[in-house]
This record gives C-alpha cells, structure tokens and sequence, in this order.
C-alpha cells in the first residue's frame, strides 16, 4: 500500500489538474514497475495498492523500495518533487485479507509518521 506524500499540497499550490495528471503519471509509473502478475489500484484518494502474488515480505520491502525510489527520481510536470510513503505485508496463509491489509494500512502509517518518503512493513 502506497500514499503520496503531502499530496494536499500538489492540489493547493498547483490546482486539482496537476495534481490529477501526478496521480496518472505516478499509476502509470508502477504499472511499468511491476510484474504482469502484480495487479495495482487506486486504494483511495491518494493511495495505491499493489498485490504481488507469490511474493515473500522481503520480495515485497524490495518491490516497495525500488517503486519509491522511481517515484522520488521522477519529474512529474510541473511538480518538481513527489515522494511516496510504503506500508508493505504479506499473506502467508494464516491471515485473512482484511488482516494483511490492516496490516499493511498500520505500516504505511508507521512511514508517514518516521519522516515519509520510505517503506515499512508489518508481518
């Protein structure tokens, strides 16, 4: 699970287009990033979540680590800088679906509240 970092911010400077155009380039963005067997969506309004099937917890911290770093390198119009915030988990069988995505909600938050613009997790 992914939010964009202060994206109330992108809105309030550069107006509601711009900041639909970031979430276009920034969906666009991980779409290219992930595997054909990885499904992504629109979680909210300014979060993703990404499911990448048969992927341990470490597999999904690296996915999460290397999406963040595209997202931090990339200009997104006339955005100078994005940054987005991971919470990763990983369903291992004993954990419902709800719980794996609470799990990775509860992550997300921990980034957030470390500084953002880095990936946590919760197994």
């Amino acid at each position: 699970m992914l939010d964009i970092d202060y994206f109330k911010l992108v809105n309030d400077t550069f107006g509601h287009p711009t900041g639909d155009l970031v979430l276009r380039a920034i969906a666009q963005l991980l779409r290219r990033n992930i595997r054909k067997t990885d499904a992504i969506g629109r979680w909210g309004g300014e979060e993703f979540l990404i499911v990448a099937p048969h992927s341990t917890l470490s597999e999904g911290i690296r996915l999460a680590d290397k999406l963040r770093q595209k997202v931090n390198a990339e200009p997104f119009g006339p955005v100078p800088h994005v940054t987005c915030s991971f919470g990763v988990s990983s369903f291992d069988g004993r954990k419902s679906v709800e719980q794996v995505l609470k799990d990775a909600d509860e992550a997300l938050y921990v980034a957030k509240n470390l500084g953002r613009n880095q990936v946590s997790s919760k197994l």
